[in-house]
């Protein structure tokens, strides 16, 4: 099974993909929290506890990017700090990918935005995607299955 993640300030998406490469899951992990760091901390415990039930091969991150806003890059990065660590601590070793290579190997197009991003996973896997997280989300998974 392939895990990818998507990281925002808010939440993150993940997507489990079997071995042929069909969507097996999507999960978010979004509390309504206003505090930052609470939320954080919330968001990095329900990752733990369901990242420790699944049998994963592979699991990718994006990396975080640089935002104009700071703040937001900071937070973003922390999330993500701690969604890898949520993955250590159920022994899933998970490896960061740039958004700039994942797109480049999985719709061929580095700087692919998200229109052609969502476009190609409703082409892949249907319809079934109600935020466009779980479409990148999807798409980082299906990156990590390639990479293999």
């Amino acid at each position: 099974m392939y895990l990818g993640l998507d990281c925002s300030s808010k939440a993150v998406h993940a997507v489990l993909l079997s071995e042929d490469g069909s969507l097996v899951r999507m999960e978010k992990f979004a509390p309504t929290i206003d505090d930052f760091d609470q939320r954080m901390f919330a968001i990095t415990d329900s990752l733990y506890n369901f990242a420790s039930i699944i049998k994963v091969t592979t699991a990718a991150i994006e990396a975080a990017i640089f935002i104009q806003n700071p703040r937001t890059t900071m937070q973003i990065s922390s999330v993500v700090a701690c969604a890898k660590y949520a993955l250590y601590r159920a022994s899933i070793s998970v490896v960061p990918v740039d958004n700039r290579s994942w797109k480049k190997v999985v719709l061929g197009k580095g700087n692919a935005g998200k229109p052609a991003i969502k476009q190609y996973a409703v082409e892949k896997w249907g319809d079934i995607f109600p935020e466009q997280d779980y479409a990148d989300a999807a798409c980082i998974a299906l990156w990590a299955k390639e990479k293999e």
